[in-house]
Protein backbone atom coordinates (compact mmCIF):
# COMPACT_ATOMS: atom_id res chain seq x y z
CA UNK A 1 0.00 0.00 0.00
CA UNK A 2 1.61 3.59 -1.16
CA UNK A 3 1.60 6.46 1.21
CA UNK A 4 -1.36 8.93 0.89
CA UNK A 5 -0.32 12.42 0.52
CA UNK A 6 -1.69 14.75 3.54
CA UNK A 7 -3.86 17.10 1.39
CA UNK A 8 -7.27 17.02 2.03
CA UNK A 9 -9.63 13.12 0.47
CA UNK A 10 -12.52 12.60 0.07
CA UNK A 11 -14.88 10.33 1.94
CA UNK A 12 -14.64 8.04 -1.17
CA UNK A 13 -11.12 7.69 -1.30
CA UNK A 14 -10.40 7.39 2.48
CA UNK A 15 -13.17 4.00 2.20
CA UNK A 16 -10.74 2.77 -0.82
CA UNK A 17 -7.26 3.02 1.02
CA UNK A 18 -9.13 1.87 4.17
CA UNK A 19 -10.86 -1.23 2.26
CA UNK A 20 -7.37 -2.28 0.43
CA UNK A 21 -6.50 -2.95 4.42
CA UNK A 22 -4.86 -6.77 4.42
CA UNK A 23 -6.19 -8.93 7.32
CA UNK A 24 -4.24 -10.03 10.35
CA UNK A 25 -2.57 -13.33 9.86
CA UNK A 26 -4.64 -16.75 9.50
CA UNK A 27 -4.62 -19.46 13.13
CA UNK A 28 -6.03 -22.45 13.88
CA UNK A 29 -8.58 -21.87 17.31
CA UNK A 30 -10.63 -24.40 19.11
CA UNK A 31 -13.86 -23.91 19.01
CA UNK A 32 -13.72 -22.49 22.71
CA UNK A 33 -11.38 -19.67 21.32
CA UNK A 34 -13.71 -18.97 17.96
CA UNK A 35 -16.76 -16.82 18.96
CA UNK A 36 -16.96 -14.12 17.19
CA UNK A 37 -14.03 -14.70 14.72
CA UNK A 38 -13.90 -14.70 11.18
CA UNK A 39 -13.62 -17.86 8.85
CA UNK A 40 -10.46 -17.68 6.81
CA UNK A 41 -11.58 -20.48 4.47
CA UNK A 42 -14.25 -22.99 4.54
CA UNK A 43 -15.05 -25.64 7.04
CA UNK A 44 -15.68 -29.15 6.10
CA UNK A 45 -17.12 -31.45 8.18
CA UNK A 46 -15.43 -33.98 10.41
CA UNK A 47 -18.18 -36.27 10.98
CA UNK A 48 -22.24 -37.01 9.79
CA UNK A 49 -24.76 -36.07 11.97
CA UNK A 50 -26.66 -38.02 13.30
CA UNK A 51 -24.23 -40.63 12.80
CA UNK A 52 -26.54 -42.77 12.37
CA UNK A 53 -30.36 -43.96 11.76
CA UNK A 54 -31.78 -42.36 14.76
CA UNK A 55 -35.40 -42.19 16.59
CA UNK A 56 -36.69 -38.62 16.54
CA UNK A 57 -39.47 -39.45 18.82
CA UNK A 58 -40.02 -41.83 22.29
CA UNK A 59 -41.89 -45.26 20.67
CA UNK A 60 -41.29 -47.95 19.31
CA UNK A 61 -39.43 -49.45 16.45
CA UNK A 62 -41.72 -50.91 13.45
CA UNK A 63 -41.72 -52.29 9.70
CA UNK A 64 -44.54 -49.74 8.33
CA UNK A 65 -46.24 -53.02 6.58
CA UNK A 66 -46.89 -54.30 9.86
CA UNK A 67 -49.07 -51.30 11.10
CA UNK A 68 -50.22 -50.05 7.54
CA UNK A 69 -53.54 -50.74 8.75
CA UNK A 70 -53.63 -49.95 12.41
CA UNK A 71 -56.23 -47.51 13.66
CA UNK A 72 -58.20 -46.55 17.33
CA UNK A 73 -60.80 -48.96 16.27
CA UNK A 74 -58.53 -51.57 14.20
CA UNK A 75 -55.46 -52.10 16.72
CA UNK A 76 -52.44 -54.32 15.26
CA UNK A 77 -50.69 -56.74 17.93
CA UNK A 78 -47.16 -56.19 18.02
CA UNK A 79 -44.44 -58.95 19.97
CA UNK A 80 -42.25 -56.62 22.04
CA UNK A 81 -38.76 -57.91 21.33
CA UNK A 82 -36.87 -55.16 23.44
CA UNK A 83 -35.25 -51.50 24.14
CA UNK A 84 -33.32 -49.23 22.72
CA UNK A 85 -31.89 -46.06 24.32
CA UNK A 86 -29.57 -43.45 22.87
CA UNK A 87 -26.36 -44.44 23.06
CA UNK A 88 -27.35 -47.78 23.96
CA UNK A 89 -25.52 -50.74 22.12
CA UNK A 90 -28.34 -52.93 21.61
CA UNK A 91 -28.61 -54.47 18.28
CA UNK A 92 -32.10 -56.26 18.55
CA UNK A 93 -33.56 -56.16 15.07
CA UNK A 94 -37.02 -55.99 14.67
CA UNK A 95 -38.59 -58.97 12.67
CA UNK A 96 -41.90 -59.35 10.97
CA UNK A 97 -44.47 -58.96 13.79
CA UNK A 98 -42.59 -57.09 16.38
CA UNK A 99 -41.51 -54.04 17.82
CA UNK A 100 -38.66 -52.50 19.61
CA UNK A 101 -38.92 -49.92 22.80
CA UNK A 102 -37.18 -47.17 21.67
CA UNK A 103 -35.96 -44.01 23.20
CA UNK A 104 -35.43 -40.55 21.41
CA UNK A 105 -32.04 -40.54 19.99
CA UNK A 106 -31.85 -44.22 19.89
CA UNK A 107 -29.96 -46.08 17.21
CA UNK A 108 -33.13 -48.02 14.64
CA UNK A 109 -32.47 -51.35 15.14
CA UNK A 110 -32.11 -53.22 11.68
CA UNK A 111 -35.50 -53.86 9.65
CA UNK A 112 -37.09 -51.22 11.01
CA UNK A 113 -37.96 -48.61 8.80
CA UNK A 114 -40.42 -46.31 11.15
CA UNK A 115 -41.31 -45.03 14.97
CA UNK A 116 -44.73 -45.33 16.10
CA UNK A 117 -44.78 -42.93 18.59
CA UNK A 118 -45.44 -43.45 22.08
CA UNK A 119 -48.64 -41.56 22.55
CA UNK A 120 -50.24 -44.06 19.56
CA UNK A 121 -49.13 -47.03 20.92
CA UNK A 122 -50.32 -49.00 24.25
CA UNK A 123 -47.74 -51.47 25.92
CA UNK A 124 -48.79 -54.20 27.97
CA UNK A 125 -46.56 -57.08 29.86
CA UNK A 126 -44.97 -58.67 26.25
CA UNK A 127 -47.14 -56.82 23.39
CA UNK A 128 -47.22 -53.47 22.38
CA UNK A 129 -51.09 -52.22 20.36
CA UNK A 130 -50.54 -49.68 17.83
CA UNK A 131 -53.63 -48.01 17.46
CA UNK A 132 -52.31 -45.90 14.00
CA UNK A 133 -50.01 -46.20 11.07
CA UNK A 134 -46.64 -45.42 10.25
CA UNK A 135 -45.15 -45.20 6.67
CA UNK A 136 -41.92 -45.71 6.00
CA UNK A 137 -39.25 -42.99 6.94
CA UNK A 138 -41.82 -42.04 9.84
CA UNK A 139 -39.83 -40.34 12.98
CA UNK A 140 -37.14 -40.99 11.66
CA UNK A 141 -33.83 -39.06 11.29
CA UNK A 142 -31.50 -40.71 8.50
CA UNK A 143 -27.55 -40.56 9.04
CA UNK A 144 -25.95 -37.49 7.62
CA UNK A 145 -29.44 -36.17 7.43
CA UNK A 146 -28.55 -32.96 9.23
CA UNK A 147 -24.73 -32.79 8.44
CA UNK A 148 -22.70 -34.83 5.87
CA UNK A 149 -19.02 -35.60 6.30
CA UNK A 150 -16.93 -33.45 4.20
CA UNK A 151 -19.51 -31.48 3.25
CA UNK A 152 -18.70 -27.33 3.27
CA UNK A 153 -20.63 -26.47 6.61
CA UNK A 154 -19.35 -22.87 7.08
CA UNK A 155 -18.26 -20.51 4.12
CA UNK A 156 -15.21 -18.03 4.65
CA UNK A 157 -15.80 -14.67 5.80
CA UNK A 158 -18.19 -15.95 8.46
CA UNK A 159 -18.53 -14.13 12.07
CA UNK A 160 -18.66 -17.35 14.00
CA UNK A 161 -21.70 -16.93 16.28
CA UNK A 162 -23.18 -19.38 19.12
CA UNK A 163 -25.33 -21.16 16.68
CA UNK A 164 -22.24 -21.76 14.02
CA UNK A 165 -19.67 -23.47 17.47
CA UNK A 166 -22.79 -25.56 17.65
CA UNK A 167 -22.89 -26.38 14.10
CA UNK A 168 -19.00 -26.89 14.52
CA UNK A 169 -19.50 -29.10 17.02
CA UNK A 170 -22.11 -31.62 15.72
CA UNK A 171 -19.94 -32.04 12.42
CA UNK A 172 -16.75 -33.15 14.86
CA UNK A 173 -15.08 -29.97 14.24
CA UNK A 174 -12.62 -29.67 17.13
CA UNK A 175 -10.36 -26.23 15.79
CA UNK A 176 -11.15 -23.83 12.66
CA UNK A 177 -8.99 -21.66 10.96
CA UNK A 178 -9.64 -17.82 11.35
CA UNK A 179 -8.01 -14.66 10.80
CA UNK A 180 -6.35 -13.68 14.51
CA UNK A 181 -8.47 -11.15 16.44
CA UNK A 182 -6.62 -7.98 16.90
CA UNK A 183 -5.24 -6.75 19.92
CA UNK A 184 -6.24 -3.15 20.70
CA UNK A 185 -5.22 0.30 22.81
CA UNK A 186 -6.94 3.13 22.51
CA UNK A 187 -5.27 6.29 24.02
CA UNK A 188 -7.02 9.37 25.18
CA UNK A 189 -4.12 12.76 25.00
CA UNK A 190 -4.74 16.02 26.26
CA UNK A 191 -4.40 17.80 29.60
CA UNK A 192 -7.53 19.29 30.55
CA UNK A 193 -8.85 15.57 30.73
CA UNK A 194 -9.58 13.47 33.78
CA UNK A 195 -10.01 9.84 33.96
CA UNK A 196 -13.98 7.79 34.22
CA UNK A 197 -14.81 8.19 38.46
CA UNK A 198 -12.81 11.34 38.75
CA UNK A 199 -14.00 14.16 39.74
CA UNK A 200 -14.15 17.01 36.89
CA UNK A 201 -12.91 20.45 37.98
CA UNK A 202 -13.34 23.69 35.96
CA UNK A 203 -12.00 23.84 32.30
CA UNK A 204 -11.35 19.80 32.89
CA UNK A 205 -13.48 17.47 30.29
CA UNK A 206 -14.43 13.86 30.86
CA UNK A 207 -12.45 11.30 28.42
CA UNK A 208 -15.64 10.31 27.25
CA UNK A 209 -14.06 9.80 23.44
CA UNK A 210 -12.17 7.19 24.92
CA UNK A 211 -14.98 5.59 26.86
CA UNK A 212 -17.11 5.74 23.52
CA UNK A 213 -14.67 3.92 21.24
CA UNK A 214 -13.91 1.57 23.93
CA UNK A 215 -17.49 0.46 24.58
CA UNK A 216 -17.92 0.55 20.69
CA UNK A 217 -15.36 -2.00 20.58
CA UNK A 218 -16.35 -4.34 23.36
CA UNK A 219 -19.63 -4.76 22.47
CA UNK A 220 -18.32 -6.33 19.25
CA UNK A 221 -16.25 -8.91 21.75
CA UNK A 222 -12.81 -7.23 21.01
CA UNK A 223 -10.63 -6.85 24.32
CA UNK A 224 -9.09 -3.23 24.51
CA UNK A 225 -6.85 -1.58 26.64
CA UNK A 226 -7.16 1.81 27.61
CA UNK A 227 -5.02 4.63 28.75
CA UNK A 228 -5.13 8.40 29.77
CA UNK A 229 -2.28 11.04 28.81
CA UNK A 230 -0.94 14.27 29.12
CA UNK A 231 0.49 17.14 26.76
CA UNK A 232 3.74 15.97 26.88
CA UNK A 233 5.55 15.07 24.13
CA UNK A 234 8.64 13.19 24.72
CA UNK A 235 5.88 11.25 27.32
CA UNK A 236 3.45 10.69 23.90
CA UNK A 237 6.37 9.83 22.23
CA UNK A 238 7.45 7.16 25.19
CA UNK A 239 3.94 5.43 25.46
CA UNK A 240 3.03 5.28 21.69
CA UNK A 241 6.62 3.72 20.37
CA UNK A 242 5.75 0.91 22.99
CA UNK A 243 1.79 0.75 21.92
CA UNK A 244 3.14 0.26 18.19
CA UNK A 245 5.61 -2.97 19.46
CA UNK A 246 2.95 -4.39 21.43
CA UNK A 247 -0.28 -3.89 19.60
CA UNK A 248 -2.13 -4.75 16.45
CA UNK A 249 -4.08 -1.62 16.67
CA UNK A 250 -3.50 1.38 17.99
CA UNK A 251 -6.22 4.28 18.11
CA UNK A 252 -5.59 7.83 19.92
CA UNK A 253 -8.23 10.00 20.38
CA UNK A 254 -7.07 14.18 20.23
CA UNK A 255 -3.99 15.97 19.61
CA UNK A 256 -4.80 16.02 15.68
CA UNK A 257 -4.97 19.73 14.88
CA UNK A 258 -2.77 22.20 13.93
CA UNK A 259 -2.78 23.84 17.85
CA UNK A 260 0.43 24.13 20.35
CA UNK A 261 -1.16 21.45 22.45
CA UNK A 262 -1.67 19.33 19.74
CA UNK A 263 1.07 17.04 20.13
CA UNK A 264 0.11 13.49 18.60
CA UNK A 265 1.42 13.57 14.88
CA UNK A 266 4.44 15.14 15.96
CA UNK A 267 4.98 12.29 18.33
CA UNK A 268 3.59 9.72 15.61
CA UNK A 269 5.75 11.29 13.33
CA UNK A 270 8.76 10.59 15.82
CA UNK A 271 7.65 6.73 15.94
CA UNK A 272 8.30 6.90 12.67
CA UNK A 273 5.00 5.87 11.60
CA UNK A 274 3.92 5.92 7.76
CA UNK A 275 0.78 8.21 7.26
CA UNK A 276 -1.45 6.66 4.71
CA UNK A 277 -3.89 9.72 5.03
CA UNK A 278 -4.27 12.60 6.87
CA UNK A 279 -7.55 14.74 6.91
CA UNK A 280 -10.82 14.14 5.28
CA UNK A 281 -13.44 15.78 3.46
CA UNK A 282 -16.04 14.73 6.04
CA UNK A 283 -17.84 17.00 8.68
CA UNK A 284 -17.53 16.02 11.40
CA UNK A 285 -14.36 14.40 11.81
CA UNK A 286 -11.87 15.68 9.39
CA UNK A 287 -8.76 15.56 11.49
CA UNK A 288 -8.79 11.60 11.05
CA UNK A 289 -5.40 10.32 10.68
CA UNK A 290 -4.70 6.95 9.11
CA UNK A 291 -0.99 5.51 9.90
CA UNK A 292 0.99 2.13 9.21
CA UNK A 293 3.92 1.31 12.36
CA UNK A 294 5.27 -2.05 10.29
CA UNK A 295 1.98 -4.08 10.58
CA UNK A 296 0.45 -2.27 13.30
CA UNK A 297 -2.55 -0.19 12.12
CA UNK A 298 -2.87 3.73 13.51
CA UNK A 299 -6.16 5.56 13.28
CA UNK A 300 -5.62 9.26 15.16
CA UNK A 301 -9.13 10.19 15.46
CA UNK A 302 -10.28 14.13 16.24
CA UNK A 303 -10.90 15.40 20.22
CA UNK A 304 -14.18 16.60 19.60
CA UNK A 305 -16.83 14.06 20.45
CA UNK A 306 -18.92 14.20 17.16
CA UNK A 307 -15.85 14.11 15.13
CA UNK A 308 -14.11 11.84 17.34
CA UNK A 309 -17.42 8.91 16.98
CA UNK A 310 -18.45 9.83 13.27
CA UNK A 311 -14.15 9.49 12.08
CA UNK A 312 -13.90 6.47 14.10
CA UNK A 313 -17.42 5.25 12.97
CA UNK A 314 -17.07 5.84 9.53
CA UNK A 315 -13.62 4.63 8.95
CA UNK A 316 -11.29 3.57 12.35
CA UNK A 317 -14.14 0.55 12.16
CA UNK A 318 -13.98 -0.47 9.21
CA UNK A 319 -10.37 -1.01 9.09
CA UNK A 320 -10.13 -2.71 12.13
CA UNK A 321 -13.36 -5.02 10.49
CA UNK A 322 -11.13 -5.43 7.40
CA UNK A 323 -7.99 -6.69 9.98
CA UNK A 324 -10.67 -8.95 10.70
CA UNK A 325 -10.89 -10.10 7.67
CA UNK A 326 -14.48 -8.85 6.97
CA UNK A 327 -14.97 -8.89 3.22
CA UNK A 328 -17.20 -5.64 3.10
CA UNK A 329 -16.00 -3.39 6.18
CA UNK A 330 -18.89 -0.84 5.30
CA UNK A 331 -21.99 -2.94 6.34
CA UNK A 332 -25.36 -0.65 7.37
CA UNK A 333 -25.54 1.21 4.51
CA UNK A 334 -29.17 1.50 3.04
CA UNK A 335 -31.22 4.45 0.93
CA UNK A 336 -34.04 6.01 3.45
CA UNK A 337 -35.75 9.36 3.05
CA UNK A 338 -35.06 11.78 5.37
CA UNK A 339 -38.18 13.13 7.17
CA UNK A 340 -36.92 17.27 7.25
CA UNK A 341 -34.49 19.01 4.84
CA UNK A 342 -30.43 18.56 5.87
CA UNK A 343 -27.63 20.21 3.93
CA UNK A 344 -23.88 20.34 4.17
CA UNK A 345 -21.10 22.17 2.55
CA UNK A 346 -20.42 21.99 -1.25
CA UNK A 347 -17.71 19.23 -2.02
CA UNK A 348 -17.96 17.92 1.37
CA UNK A 349 -19.65 14.67 2.72
CA UNK A 350 -21.50 15.48 5.73
CA UNK A 351 -22.91 13.20 8.62
CA UNK A 352 -26.08 14.10 10.85
CA UNK A 353 -26.64 11.74 13.62
CA UNK A 354 -30.79 10.92 13.13
CA UNK A 355 -32.63 7.87 14.36
CA UNK A 356 -34.25 5.37 11.65
CA UNK A 357 -37.46 3.79 11.88
CA UNK A 358 -41.13 3.44 10.84
CA UNK A 359 -43.39 6.16 11.71
CA UNK A 360 -46.01 3.30 12.33
CA UNK A 361 -46.79 0.18 11.41
CA UNK A 362 -47.50 0.56 8.06
CA UNK A 363 -45.07 2.93 7.11
CA UNK A 364 -41.55 2.07 5.93
CA UNK A 365 -38.24 3.43 6.75
CA UNK A 366 -37.53 6.84 7.23
CA UNK A 367 -34.48 9.06 8.98
CA UNK A 368 -35.49 11.67 11.44
CA UNK A 369 -32.09 13.74 11.92
CA UNK A 370 -31.30 14.52 15.90
CA UNK A 371 -30.32 18.26 14.44
CA UNK A 372 -32.34 19.68 17.58
CA UNK A 373 -30.68 17.57 20.27
CA UNK A 374 -27.36 18.78 21.92
CA UNK A 375 -23.87 16.70 20.53
CA UNK A 376 -23.71 14.04 23.33
CA UNK A 377 -27.27 13.60 23.57
CA UNK A 378 -27.66 13.11 19.54
CA UNK A 379 -24.59 10.67 19.62
CA UNK A 380 -26.62 8.87 22.65
CA UNK A 381 -29.64 8.74 20.85
CA UNK A 382 -28.78 7.55 17.12
CA UNK A 383 -29.20 4.36 15.69
CA UNK A 384 -27.65 5.70 12.41
CA UNK A 385 -25.82 8.29 10.41
CA UNK A 386 -27.46 10.17 7.80
CA UNK A 387 -24.80 11.02 4.96
CA UNK A 388 -25.44 14.40 2.86
CA UNK A 389 -22.93 13.35 -0.47
CA UNK A 390 -20.27 16.10 -1.48
CA UNK A 391 -22.09 16.63 -4.67
CA UNK A 392 -25.40 17.61 -3.02
CA UNK A 393 -25.57 20.61 -0.97
CA UNK A 394 -28.91 19.89 0.64
CA UNK A 395 -31.24 16.32 0.50
CA UNK A 396 -34.78 17.70 0.72
CA UNK A 397 -37.69 16.07 3.26
CA UNK A 398 -38.69 13.19 1.71
CA UNK A 399 -35.80 12.25 -0.59
CA UNK A 400 -34.19 9.45 -0.31
CA UNK A 401 -29.78 9.57 1.13
CA UNK A 402 -27.29 7.20 2.15
CA UNK A 403 -27.82 6.18 5.66
CA UNK A 404 -25.60 4.19 7.60
CA UNK A 405 -27.20 1.79 10.77
CA UNK A 406 -25.69 1.66 13.72
CA UNK A 407 -26.88 -1.93 14.75
CA UNK A 408 -24.79 -4.13 12.34
CA UNK A 409 -22.02 -6.19 14.35
CA UNK A 410 -19.16 -6.68 12.19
Amino acid sequence: MKTHRTHLISFSEARAIVGALPPLPVEHVPLSGALGTITAGPVLAAANCPTIDSSLKDGYAVRSTDVAGAGRTTPVTLQLAGTVVAGGSDQTAVLPGTAVRIMTGGTLPAGADAVLASEFAEERTTTVQARADAHCGRNVLRRGADITAGAIIIEPGVRLGAGHLGLLAAAGVTAVQIYRRPSIMVIATGSELVAPGEPIGPGQVAASNMITVEAELKSLGLPVDTALLRDNLDNLEEVFSSALQNYDILLTCGGVLDGDKDLTLRAMQRCGVRQLFHRVRIGPGKGISMALAGDTLVFNLPGGPPSNHVAFRQLALPGIRRRLGCDNPFPGRITAPVTETISGPAGWTQFIYGYAGCLDAKSSLVARPLTTRPRLQAIAEANCLIEVPEQLCEVHAGNHTTVWLFNETF
